[in-house]
């Protein structure tokens, strides 16, 4: 098979090997309830450091187990300023270090850089990642070729495919005016994609469960309430919400003890509470105010619910936020109402396609989107990036290649689209993914976690409108004047309608009027919760335990190492004990201070029963034959503690 060279390629194959490893500390969490200093369990991770060294520091907990990742490094532009800053044990290597790589013509190392900061991360995403798992990752021209090349080279069983993402109405250069960029997909050979919104499909009903299965009545009191259904099938009102029991006094127990009372529903009608076809209780996905409000739009649609399994007689769903901007943009015909109720009658839904086309052309996936976006999140600082992806392109990458349940892993984050987008995808589809993102720079708190945080929280956004949108192609330029003078008319007409209207513009070849209306009201936060984690201290130092890093940390490690298994502390009285795995009991008799011997008067601590048991210790005062006659398995501190 055909392989790239460059120079530095020999130095940099086995640098992910020469990473230390370091541990991940964590600083807060954040929730609904904000940001604060306990642990609340998130399967979520924002991480402030090298990716390099982020990437190994997530191998023991991660190995083999994170079904996407996305990443957007850098193109290599000549424009980015970016730096390489990898410590490669090489002399020509070396003079690169701290230096800004340069344009075209003027830096002839400037391909051999990027690749050499590529491949590293690379072989450690490799790690990563599951083996039915996807790589995909977003790039420019001037790049395209090398990354193809090596991952043909790291991915060799994959399909290594490349997708052309139109991204905005063209960048004139040389003579060429460039719309695209790419993503280049490393997918499983028997790689099956899930539906994508933009592909077309089957016919499927437009509505969905209103049941939202991912909270329970303890997490969502204000969403844990009755909805009355006469015995016709038709909405006849709510009772009192679990918090407006709390707060009037009618409720005073634990949340978690809260009954599910179908006796409660007033003469002529029966209670549904929120519960799943499988029986778990939870609630409902919206309160009380919004589903009156949708139940009169005819969002709303009743059915008699045919599952014995649970005692709702009726089943309730509801119109998601897609269908209904399909419904006020003319997209998906309303055809009159139900017989009797204000139930929407629709036409023909057409449903996604299963296969991922190689040309993505929808105008959702322009950059200008992902620029709004910021401006909308950050009106305060609205230059924060000049070209971040839109949620929209992230959302449809991760949706072709995950489950509910998958891990979605993003080691150069920038401003932390990734995550917005797997939240949002969570929101529509009522799954638990979950994500992690990287990013090493200084906005790593102040902006990729700072819009997690008011994505979650919610935030106020302007309304932008465009009133006039005219694509100006070599055909039709002739006629820019004209185009002009409509343009100003139809700003002239619009004025004091709207907060202000822009004059007409230019934007991606595009000549735009924009309207902006000024927010009043809060855009609604997305379900989620993140920890935020900074690199903490190498573990090991040359030949030695790092005695700055905490002993449960080591025993994490450890745990990881021997057993690729998550880590909990074992409960009881010995606090060396790190657990059970495949019938074999592991321990770490380790102390910051002190030697520690593996001896008699240590085994007579052990109480835990056991096929095996290996032990990690200083040193040992039992031989080898007698250990093996106990079938104890003698690990020496730190020589036999495995290196990643």
């Amino acid at each position: 098979m055909p392989t790239l060279e460059w120079i530095g390629k020999s130095k940099v194959i086995n640098h992910h090997q020469e990473v230390p490893f370091r541990v991940l500390e964590r600083k807060y969490s954040f929730d609904e309830n904000g940001q604060h200093s306990e642990d609340n369990g998130s399967e979520n991770m924002i991480i402030r450091g090298d990716n390099l060294e982020a990437l190994k520091a997530l191998l023991p907990r991660y190995e083999g187990r994170v079904k996407c990742i996305y990443i957007d490094p850098p193109y290599n532009t000549g424009n980015e300023n970016w730096v390489y800053n990898d410590n490669v044990n090489d002399p020509k290597i070396k003079k690169w270090l701290g230096e800004v790589v340069g344009k075209e013509g003027e830096d002839l190392t400037r391909h051999d850089k990027w690749l050499c900061m590529m491949y590293p991360r690379l072989r450690l995403l490799q790690k990563l990642l599951a083996s039915d798992g996807c790589l995909i990752v977003s790039i420019s021209y001037h790049e395209l070729n090398n990354l193809v090349l090596i991952l043909r080279e790291l991915f060799g069983t994959k399909q290594v495919v490349v997708v052309t993402v139109q991204t905005s109405g063209g960048k004139p250069s040389g003579g060429f005016n460039y719309v695209q960029e790419y993503l280049v997909f490393v997918v499983p050979n028997d790689f099956q994609a899930n539906a994508l919104d933009f592909c077309g499909g089957n016919s499927r009903t437009p509505f969905e469960g209103l049941t939202l299965s991912t909270f329970d009545k303890t997490q969502r009191p204000n969403q844990t309430y009755p909805i009355f259904v006469d015995r016709n099938g038709v909405f006849a009102g709510v009772g009192k919400s679990l918090q407006e029991q709390i707060d009037d006094g009618t409720y005073n127990g634990e949340k978690s003890d809260f009954p599910y009372d179908y006796s409660i529903a007033p003469e002529g009608t029966v209670a549904i509470w929120p519960v799943t076809s499988k029986g778990k209780e939870c609630v409902w996905r919206q309160i009380p105010d919004r589903l009156q409000s949708d139940w009169e739009k005819g969002y709303i649609k009743i059915t008699p619910n045919k599952n014995d399994k649970i005692s709702n007689q009726y089943s309730i769903q509801y119109l998601p936020s897609g269908v209904i901007a399909k419904i006020e943009s003319g997209e998906l015909e309303v055809l009159g109402h139900e017989d009797g109720v204000p139930t929407l009658k629709f036409g023909d839904n057409q449903t996604v396609g299963g296969q991922v086309p190689t040309i993505w052309t929808e105008k959702a996936f322009f950059t200008v989107n992902g620029t709004q976006t910021l401006k909308d999140i950050f009106p305060e600082t609205p230059k924060k990036f000049e070209y971040p992806k839109p949620v929209s392109l992230i959302k449809s990458v991760i949706q072709a290649v995950t489950e509910d349940g998958d891990v979605i892993l993003d080691s150069f984050a920038g401003s932390g689209t990734t995550a917005h987008a797997v939240l949002e995808l969570n929101q529509e589809t009522d799954a638990n993914r979950s994500f992690i993102l990287v990013e090493m720079e200084s906005y790593a708190e102040t902006t990729t976690a700072e819009r997690v945080k008011r994505v979650i929280s919610g935030y106020k956004a302007d309304k932008t409108e465009v009133l006039y949108d005219v694509e100006i192609t070599a055909k039709n330029i002739a006629k820019g004047a004209d185009f002009l003078k409509e343009a100003k008319n139809i700003a002239a007409d619009a004025k004091g309608k709207y907060t202000s209207v822009k004059a007409p513009k230019m934007e991606d070849g595009q000549l735009r009027v924009v309207a902006v209306t000024k927010a009043n009201d809060l855009i609604a936060g997305i379900n989620g919760n993140f920890s935020f984690y900074d690199l903490g201290e190498q573990l090991l130092i040359g030949e030695c335990l790092n005695e700055a890093v905490s002993a449960d940390k080591i025993r994490e490690y450890i745990w990881f190492m021997e057993t690729k298994a998550p880590y909990t502390p074992a409960d009881g009285g010995n606090t060396y004990y790190l657990g059970k795995h495949n019938d074999a009991g592991y321990y770490f008799y380790y102390e910051p201070q002190r030697v520690t011997v593996l001896d008699y008067a240590f085994l007579a601590t052990i109480t835990e029963k056991a096929s095996s048991t290996i032990i990690y210790a200083d040193r040992c005062s039992i031989s080898e034959e007698k250990l093996s006659q106990m079938g104890i398995v003698f690990k020496k501190i730190p020589r036999d503690i495995s290196r990643l």
